[in-house]
């Protein structure tokens, strides 16, 4: 007997029309929000038979909680050279989800470097917000390359790129960010 949870003839399909006129915008805001995920607790979507395209992908509004004592840290990126991407990988009918983020930190500067030394190895969530607004949240998300260059020409952008990749989906979110002040550095 068929397991019908296997089988493609209750899979969900929705209408996916646009229109033409509606505005199409790239890129990220400047700011974007970090955490290490072993400081946070995620409620990830449920999916059923009837949830929507864009509810499957939507983490719950109450569903990124800080552990106690901690919160959400924020860096500001240079602007027009950061990306999001939502990708396919593996072979055809074993296809899985890899969710991407490209950021550029400015300056060549010990804070940077710190911050590249400390996290090349923690699995870490991005919250990523596009240019119309929508938080998009990568998680479990490893640091795949960083490039820290002080740029050879004064006009040149000086600064560190860094690249993260979570094998995982990209997910939505619509709630919001608990950030968590710095403590003041002790005497």
């Amino acid at each position: 007997m068929a397991d019908n949870n296997c089988s493609f003839e209750t899979v969900r399909t929705e209408n996916m029309g646009y229109c033409p006129n509606d505005e199409v915008v790239g890129g990220v805001k400047a700011d974007v929000a970090y955490i290490p995920m072993a400081q946070l607790q995620v409620t990830k979507p449920t999916v059923t038979e009837t949830t929507s395209y864009a509810e499957s992908i939507t983490i719950p509004t109450t569903g990124l909680v800080p552990a106690t004592g901690k919160g959400f840290k924020k860096t500001t990126l240079v602007i027009d050279e950061n990306e999001l991407k939502s990708n396919l990988v593996g072979n055809k009918g074993n296809l899985k989800d890899q969710a991407q983020f490209d950021g550029m930190l400015p300056n060549f500067i010990p804070r940077n470097i710190g911050f590249i030394k400390r996290h090349k190895n923690t699995p870490m969530c991005y919250v990523i917000t596009d240019s119309t607004g929508q938080n998009w949240v990568v998680l479990d998300a490893y640091m795949t390359k960083a490039d820290a260059t002080t740029a050879k020409k004064y006009e040149e952008s000086s600064g560190t790129a860094f690249n993260v990749t979570a094998n995982s989906s990209l997910y939505a979110y619509n709630g919001s960010i608990t950030y968590l002040a710095d403590e003041p550095a002790t005497p």
